[in-house]
């Protein structure tokens, strides 16, 4: 296990229509927090229709300072909502690390409402300088987020990846109501 997991802050951004009991996000919850580490999966809301300047005012609510000990886990939509607001923090502040499940930063053709998400530019090398552990993970036959859009996104970020064959979107439904890979990924923060 990764040293100190107690002093650990985790917090898990889930994506569109998902909720904090969706898919993996409990079981990851109850994982880490078996370590002693803090655990927050907030509620977006509208998770339905989602607001990108909405989403971003509530993670600014949840999460208003990052520290060293801050490790974020966003999940397809949850990534770009929280490289955003990694992006809006006053200049200084850093995080421990950032992991993006089936991220992507481009507008996605089967779902152009997210648009809105995904009009400006991230400033790649700004996003590089907060943390040194960045990771990416993705499958190779994901119908939702196109492999090659994470893949773009990890490239740009320049993070580790982890591409899981068969994953799907790692969704309840695909068989991740558990995900260990995400769990031992984790343990290199």
């Amino acid at each position: 296990m990764m040293s100190d997991l107690s002093s650990r802050q985790y917090v898990i951004v889930h994506g569109y229509r998902a909720t904090p009991e969706a898919h993996w996000f409990p079981w990851l919850k109850a994982q880490l927090e078996q370590t002693g580490a803090k655990v927050h999966v907030p509620a977006l809301p509208s998770s339905q229709a989602p607001d990108p300047q909405i989403w971003a005012e509530t993670l600014n609510t949840v999460l208003p300072h990052l520290t060293p000990q801050t490790v974020l886990i966003g999940h397809s939509l949850g990534c770009i909502t929280l490289l955003r607001h990694l992006l809006s923090r006053p200049v200084g502040e850093t995080l421990g690390g950032y992991v993006l499940i089936s991220g992507f930063d481009q507008p996605l053709e089967a779902l152009p409402h997210l648009n809105g998400f995904t009009d400006c530019p991230l400033d790649y090398d700004a996003l590089r300088r907060l943390s040194a552990f960045r990771a990416s993970v993705f499958s190779d036959n994901d119908l939702v987020v196109a492999p090659q859009c994470s893949r773009s996104l990890a490239a740009s970020l320049q993070t580790t990846t982890l591409e899981v064959p068969g994953g799907g979107h790692f969704l309840g439904r695909e068989g991740f109501e558990q995900f260990p890979a995400l769990l031992d990924l984790l343990q290199q923060v």
